[in-house]
């Protein structure tokens, strides 16, 4: 009879224990937070003035606040543009630098007639591919998604954006660079510094009447050059 009650208590406590145990987890399991939830934000303020689109005013723990709402779509939407406006800026940017880069390389204007590399450039990923790095899992898998978290979006985007600033700035400087060694070589091969633009004049009836062509390569430079003498 001792034996059955002293086996009795002890599952009663062993259960007991696993009661709370487990109590214990789910309050864990409950309390963890996956990060994308959506947060009520408190957005009251006594307005005391605006400042554009923003809001000066006092809020609940009298505070001095400048508040600025916008919606998320407007975010994404907002950025999104940013990096569409960033990437036609990198291409124009490496597209002169490359035209560049080639008329320097010109035997006529002292070159070799081979394009020196320019490691820095000609190492640099295309933008696609700056992109969907950013996207990959840590295990090096690309995850084709078609619902993702607005969070991520987001985040993405100003990634990218950060990376077409630092891609645009590289390409820029070497861009610059090699304008200045090209304008040289011009003057030194008699042509001016800066590449021909197009001319001409409207005549009396409105009709445009073209003087000199643009200049497009440098065999368009030297026509025009010879031209002129």
């Amino acid at each position: 009879m001792k034996t059955l009650l002293k086996d009795i208590s002890l599952w009663m406590l062993l259960g007991f224990t696993a009661g709370i145990l487990m109590s214990f987890l789910m309050s864990g399991i409950s309390g963890c937070s996956s990060g994308y939830e959506v947060k009520k934000v408190d957005t009251e303020l006594m307005a005391k003035g605006q400042v554009g689109d923003r809001t000066v005013g006092i809020n609940s723990d009298n505070e001095l606040i400048l508040q600025e709402e916008q919606t998320a779509a407007d975010e994404l939407r907002v950025q999104e543009s940013i990096n569409g406006q960033l990437l036609g800026t990198y291409e124009s940017e490496r597209f002169e630098l490359k035209r560049c880069r080639v008329d320097v390389s010109d035997t006529r204007l002292g070159g070799t007639g081979i394009i020196p590399p320019i490691s820095e450039i000609d190492g640099m990923k295309a933008p696609e591919t700056v992109r969907e790095e950013i996207g990959l899992t840590e295990d090096g898998q690309v995850k084709v998604v078609r619902k993702s978290y607005y969070k991520d979006k987001l985040k993405l985007e100003r990634a990218y954006e950060r990376s077409l600033q630092k891609m645009t700035a590289v390409t820029t400087r070497h861009k610059e660079e090699c304008e200045y060694k090209m304008a040289q070589a011009r003057r030194a091969a008699g042509l001016p510094s800066a590449r021909y633009s197009g001319s001409g004049y409207f005549t009396s009836s409105g009709v445009w009447v073209k003087t000199r062509n643009v200049e497009n390569s440098l065999d368009d430079a030297f026509a025009i050059q010879a031209q002129n003498h």
